[in-house]
């Protein structure tokens, strides 16, 4: 029986494979040990290539109007198969820092996505020193689907919140099922305004309060997929994701199937998310994100340790697995930004707790 089930569960990943983009990415670092580690740049893009009737266009816009190419979605997810958790470290897309391969210029790192993942994946193991093992990415267009096969997900709303720039338009509160399309722009929305005692706010905080929406989403896509017992609906979430889902090309079948295997069933519980610390500024006129670099360096280090000793082996003690690990997040590069003034905020993952903000719940 459990041979029948192996063969077929290696069948259906043989044909999903099949149907996943692959694409060459320089610069990611091999994974050699078993049962290691991995950190997986997780890229979500704001192309609007996918986007070609009227009705998208209306709602998302086109590739035309976008600019170009961007990150709009930054996250280095740790997979720790020893213990069966996650970690998710966001990099807000506006952070300033030295592009890789650019002559040493200076951008916000969605900019470093212009031309492809290898020029990303440099500039976040150059500028913070975390190895890129493996690589993913996803547009709009599999986001939404993926949502809409899990028949969306539950939120819970403390307040009435919208976002006219995007169409965000959510007037009850509590917790309830949010469709895919609502879904969409809840994550995408960066002008976002809460209802209090029938007087609208602004939000204010732009990308930096967008991740906590896209960190409550991933908790609440994981709670779905954890009571959906419908295999059909299950099938249709892979197979609406594999069409707009792109993997470097050292992802083998045997690596996805082990991960899936190993990660089935994931717990809300066992993901953490958290923040990269910035410094709010202004560089020429335009809002930026600096790093905070102290910050930074503390939270990194914790990030590389998050299940190194759980999957080192029994003669290796957890004091030298951090302390390899902090010889690689000590060196800091140190940023001259003409035209920038005094900084004016630090984000950490705790100082704005965003009250208005939905959270994942149950229905």
């Amino acid at each position: 029986m459990a041979a029948g089930l192996g063969g077929a569960a290696w069948f259906y990943l043989n044909y999903r494979f099949g149907q996943i983009q692959t694409v060459h990415v320089k610069n990611l670092v091999k994974n050699t040990k078993p049962g290691q580690p991995i950190n997986i740049l997780l890229v979500g893009s704001d192309s609007r290539a996918f986007c070609k009737t009227a009705s998208c266009q209306a709602h998302i816009g086109n590739q035309g109007n976008a600019g170009g190419q961007r990150s709009d979605v930054i996250i280095i997810l740790r997979l720790v198969p020893a213990t069966r958790k996650v970690e998710m470290l966001s990099i807000p897309r506006d952070t300033f820092v030295p592009i890789a391969d650019s002559g040493g210029s200076q951008n916000k790192i969605n900019a470093a996505f212009n031309n492809g993942p290898n020029q990303l994946v440099l500039t976040i193991e150059q500028d913070f020193h975390i190895p890129i093992n493996q690589y993913a990415y996803a547009n709009f267009a599999g986001f939404t689907a993926a949502v809409g096969a899990l028949g969306g997900v539950y939120l819970d709303f403390p307040d009435p919140i919208k976002d006219d720039v995007v169409g965000l338009n959510v007037v009850r509160t509590g917790c309830q099922l949010v469709a895919p399309v609502q879904v969409l722009k809840l994550v995408r929305s960066r002008d976002l305004q809460y209802e209090i005692n029938g007087v609208w706010n602004y939000d204010g905080l732009g990308d930096l309060s967008r991740i906590r929406r896209q960190q409550a989403f991933f908790h609440a896509v994981i709670d779905k997929a954890d009571t959906e017992d419908n295999p059909l609906a299950v099938n249709a979430f892979v197979g609406d994701a594999v069409h707009d889902i792109v993997l470097d090309s050292t992802f083998t079948k045997f690596e996805l199937l082990h991960l899936a295997l190993e990660f089935r069933g994931l717990a809300s519980a066992n993901l953490s998310t958290e923040v990269l610390p910035t410094i709010g500024a202004v560089y020429n006129g335009a809002d930026i994100l600096l790093p905070a670099w102290t910050d930074d360096n503390a939270m990194i280090k914790g990030f590389l340790a998050f299940g190194a000793a759980s999957s080192s082996s029994s003669s290796t003690s957890s004091t030298s697995s951090t302390s390899s690990t902090s010889s690689t997040t000590t060196t800091t590069t140190t940023l001259a930004v003409t035209g920038t003034t005094t900084p004016v905020i630090i984000d950490t993952p705790k100082n704005y707790p965003e009250p208005w903000n939905p959270f994942p719940c149950s229905p």
